[in-house]
């Protein structure tokens, strides 16, 4: 009992004792009680888990994946709470990385879909935030809505179909062969160009509800789904897609048009239509999403949302410290990559 009050509670030692008992710890080197056997104790560990669906190196490689986790951090600094980085990759060791991890609350940071990683961490029955569009298991049935009283399990989402339909209908004005630059569809899918995609089929919440926005303004905008071309990267990284960039450029029939799902994948088309000499907007109108300080350096149109917000939302979530809110907003940021005649009606 006096040794746990020297390192729990030393106001109740007496400064002789405490000395002591010091001393005598210093010699068998002991530092105090075991953390985790204290979280055991407590039931809590003070820790948000953040599951990064693109693994652990996109979270520092990827500046929109920065902006959301500085925006989980600061909420951790502000409530005395760490935050631990979870990979999920897509390998065998995910579920058990998830279900191992000593935390006390799950924010799912990019690539969130239906499968074992997502029952893992809702059967650990700890508070859960999404950031992004829900997967299909956590959609309320047809014709209902969700349980306002059920608040283990929330969703922090801008209207990704709204944005992707407003950033389309500037983008394809006028074109005459539109593509779009899309993130992965299926957890398995490997990077190709493929024409008018099924939807429905498409497993990563965000992506679809992206490509849904797109596929809704080209049916408004008379452009048939089946002539537009969808590159599918792998990862959100400029370089990984390169050469699956220049295969879509480098089409004999090359499009004039292009909405890529994000800022760093526009930018890398960016390059390469510079490198050819074409002109943007005259041969090629450009799009992406994010509004990173980059778009705007580039002249890119794209969508604005702060993921930083969105991150900070994701911990208050979590810790129930959230109160009233809105779902977080998006804008459309016009800027010269899309501006040239048009001619088709939006």
């Amino acid at each position: 009992m006096t040794v746990s009050y020297v390192f729990s509670r030393p106001q109740r030692v007496s400064p002789g004792i405490r000395e002591l008992v010091v001393q005598v710890a210093r010699r068998l080197n002991y530092h105090g009680p075991d953390p985790a056997a204290q979280s055991l104790a407590r039931g809590r560990s003070n820790s948000v888990g953040v599951v990064v669906g693109e693994g652990l190196t996109y979270a520092f490689d990827d500046l929109e994946s920065t902006r959301f986790l500085l925006g989980v951090a600061a909420v951790c600094v502000e409530y005395q709470q760490n935050m631990v980085l979870i990979p999920a990759a897509g390998d065998v060791g995910d579920v058990s990385r998830v279900r191992e991890a000593a935390v006390d609350s799950y924010i799912l940071w990019t690539g969130v879909r239906d499968g074992p990683v997502l029952d893992a961490v809702i059967a650990s029955g700890k508070p859960v935030a999404i950031q992004g569009p829900p997967p299909d298991s956590l959609r309320p049935p047809p014709g209902q809505t969700a349980d306002p009283g059920d608040r283990r399990i929330q969703v922090v989402t801008a209207d990704d179909r709204s944005a992707a339909s407003a950033v389309t209908s500037v983008t394809f004005a006028g074109a005459r062969a539109p593509a779009v630059v899309s993130f992965a569809l299926n957890p398995q899918s490997s990077p190709r160009i493929v024409r008018g995609p099924s939807v429905s089929k498409v497993a990563f919440a965000s992506a679809r509800e992206r490509l849904r926005g797109i596929q809704q303004q080209c049916r408004r905008m008379r452009i048939p789904w089946s002539d537009v071309r969808v590159a599918v990267v792998a990862r959100n990284n400029r370089q990984d897609a390169r050469a699956l960039l220049e295969e879509l450029v480098d089409d004999p029939s090359p499009p004039d048009a292009i909405v890529a799902m994000s800022d760093e994948l526009a930018l890398g088309v960016l390059e390469i239509i510079d490198q050819r000499g074409w002109r943007v907007p005259g041969d090629v109108t450009v799009s992406g999403w994010d509004d990173s300080p980059a778009a705007a350096h580039h002249d890119l149109t794209s969508v604005h949302q702060s993921l930083e917000e969105q991150g900070t939302l994701c911990a208050l979530v979590v810790l129930g410290r959230e109160g009233q809110r809105e779902p977080p907003a998006w804008r459309l940021v016009e800027r010269g990559s899309t501006r040239r005649r048009r001619s088709r009606t939006a």
